[in-house]
């Protein structure tokens, strides 16, 4: 995770630099030729790179002006401080986009061994349960548009499956769902490789869910437990597709995303699965019978015998039309 970070901050700050050397070079003294890109490329990142970005930027103008043989920005004050103002927004539009995006999330009450995310999912709502167990990864990324991709899984591997390792994998999986245009596929791809890099001989048992703006929701299984559908009553297994572990030899197999549709949907890690064994579809029909999506996943996390409870949990409330259960390839 830290040399995607440090990647994406060279590849800003070499932006900038480019870009101030081409206008040099070009002899472009308009101050948006200068502070343009560097704007574009703050805004995109994250508040710190940002500051970073803006900060170095200025650098280079001053030096333009300072400089005589580097030609390029224009000396005069109202030019400065056009270019000031805009470096100095770079920063502050990331960062009310970061908030603007993390708000959406909402902690919900529940006790203090578990804790439970409310967040919309198109129409409907999710809730995200994690108590924190061993290799218990869960991560979830509200979308600009009203989606949401989430992450529910396990990791394996003395690497992986240490507080830093599993959050080398939530950070990576918000840096990588972020960004709209990238498919699940895609999307398994980038975590694929950050299993690699991180620990060789890892694995990542996840399950990879996206629903859009208008309550349709797809999946991506590697490794996990198969999703449940939740009807009026009871619920079933949905059948959908399991590819190999992320990180296993054969993740080179291309992914091809599920679409669910149903009343409700529950996704659980594997340690979930584990703990409930063949009783785990009986234990998933207690999703229906609570209303809040918050208090059926916090439901879901508790361990048989009244053990330590055992996440992570995802549940959706799509709040879709139709029959329930029904699965189509994606």
């Amino acid at each position: 995770m830290r040399s995607g970070a440090l990647l994406s901050m060279r590849t800003a700050l070499a932006g900038t630099t480019g870009n101030a050397v081409l206008m040099g070079a070009a002899e472009i003294s308009t101050p948006i030729g200068w502070v343009l890109l560097p704007g574009l490329l703050g805004v995109s990142t994250r508040p710190r790179v940002a500051a970073l970005v803006s900060t170095w930027a200025g650098v280079l103008v001053l030096a333009s002006v300072v400089v005589p043989v580097v030609p390029g920005h224009r000396s005069e004050p109202s030019a400065l401080v056009a270019s000031a103002l805009a470096l100095a927004a770079a920063p502050a539009l990331a960062w009310a986009r970061r908030r603007r995006r993390s708000s959406a999330v909402v902690r919900a009450a529940a006790p203090p061994d578990v804790a439970v995310f409310t967040m919309p999912a198109g129409p409907g709502r999710a809730a995200l349960a994690v108590c924190g167990t061993p290799g218990e990864v869960g991560a979830a990324v509200p979308l600009r548009d009203g989606g949401l991709r989430v992450l529910v899984g396990t990791v394996t591997g003395p690497a992986l499956a240490t507080p830093a390792g599993r959050r080398t994998i939530e950070l990576a999986f918000r840096r990588h769902a972020g960004q709209p245009r990238r498919s699940l596929p895609q999307l398994v791809e980038a975590l694929d490789q950050v299993v690699r890099e991180t620990a060789p001989a890892g694995h990542l048992h996840a399950t990879v869910v996206q629903v859009d703006r208008t309550g349709s929701l797809a999946a991506v299984r590697c490794g996990a437990p198969d999703l449940a559908v939740v009807g009026h009553r009871d619920a079933s297994l949905a059948g959908v597709p399991s590819s190999p572990p992320i990180g296993s030899t054969a993740t080179a197999v291309p992914t091809t995303p599920a679409r669910v549709a149903s009343r409700r949907i529950a996704v659980v890690g594997a340690a979930v699965a584990d703990a409930h064994g063949d009783d785990l579809v009986g234990v998933l029909d207690q999703v229906a019978r609570d209303d809040d999506p918050a208090r059926a996943a916090q439901r879901l996390t508790r361990a048989p015998g009244g053990g330590r409870r055992t996440g992570p949990v995802l549940v959706v409330d799509q709040r879709l039309p139709g029959p329930a259960g029904t699965v189509h390839p994606g």
